[in-house]
């Protein structure tokens, strides 16, 4: 009997019904009624909280895709912040547009780790005035930014990634000067290995000139080599002038030599030079060296604490 009781116990909790309220039992279970069967108030529920469900999660998703957009936005006006924003005394090198597009590219390294559009070459500061004698003989060999004690030095290179051969035309200028140092400044531009040495024109209206004793350096490398550098004598002095040969101590005139310098192509654009047949693949090279030469009769005190800012650009020709 104990027995029994206790198997009926189990069975009872196991099935979760009492017998006394089974159908054999005595007591009978009410019907459902027809609003509980279909619960319309539950339904209508569950299909708002599902519609409210559903929303948001398109909410989310359109927020996500909004997020997005907005990042991607930012980071290009601060790629557009970055590759046009400059700093006082800088030496910036910039592409057109649309060959940066097309894919020509610039580096201050020849393996083109990085493909750039935009340059910037730090200022030298506080510079004094110097010979074209005191400029390293290697400036064109090093890469980027490698400065002299009192000169201006940066190599660069340009390569042609646009799948076709092209001509493309190159222009230094002056950006921003102050005290009229730019009348005292000379700048040297390499292009592959051939350099032209250019200065302001003289308040006599002459190229600017420089002579001494000795050849002078870098013309190995000239462009022009027979225009650079001249002889002068007794009978075709030139444009020397008895204060420079005084200073100089110059005895006699025959065989001095002379450094002929290009004037600025106007007053602000120092020179302009066209590539052409520049083949896919391609790569050119080129090094500015800019310095107050001490042997210009505008290098006066008047011009100290000035400043100068150059700049260079590559568009199609």
């Amino acid at each position: 009997m104990g027995d029994k009781s206790f198997f009926h116990k189990l069975k009872r909790e196991h099935t979760g019904r009492d017998k006394t309220k089974e159908p054999g039992g005595g007591q009978k279970l009410p019907k459902p009624s027809l609003i509980s069967r279909f619960d319309w108030l539950n339904r209508f529920r569950h299909w708002y909280l599902g519609g409210i469900s559903l929303f948001r999660g398109l909410f989310r998703v359109h927020a996500a895709k909004q997020t997005i957009l907005l990042i991607i936005s930012s980071l290009s006006v601060c790629f557009v912040m970055a590759a046009f924003y400059t700093n006082a005394g800088e030496f910036v090198v910039k592409v057109d547009r649309k060959m940066a597009r097309d894919g020509f590219f610039l580096s201050e390294i020849p393996n083109f780790d990085e493909r750039l559009i935009t340059l910037h070459a730090q200022a030298l500061v506080d510079a004094t005035n110097i010979s074209i004698y005191n400029i390293g003989s290697d400036v064109m060999d090093i890469d980027g930014v490698h400065h002299g004690a009192d000169y201006f030095a940066y190599t660069f290179y340009a390569k042609n990634l646009t799948g076709a051969m092209l001509d493309y035309r190159y222009t230094l200028y002056v950006r921003h000067h102050t005290k009229g140092i730019e009348e005292a400044a000379w700048i040297m531009l390499f292009h592959n290995g051939k350099q032209e040495i250019f200065a302001k024109m003289n308040k006599n209206g002459y190229p600017e000139t420089q002579y001494s004793e000795y050849e002078f350096p870098f013309q190995e490398y000239a462009k022009y080599p027979h225009r650079q550098q001249t002889t002068i004598s007794q009978e075709n002095p030139g444009h020397i002038t008895q204060e420079i040969i005084d200073r100089q101590q110059f005895d006699y005139l025959d065989g001095i030599y002379q450094l002929n310098t290009v004037p600025f192509a106007s007053e602000r654009t120092i020179c302009t030079g066209l590539r052409e047949d520049f083949a896919h693949e391609g790569m050119d090279k080129f090094t500015v060296v800019i310095w107050l030469e001490g042997e210009d009769p505008e290098c006066v005190d008047q011009i100290i604490g000035g400043e100068i800012e150059l700049a260079m650009s590559f568009t199609y020709y």
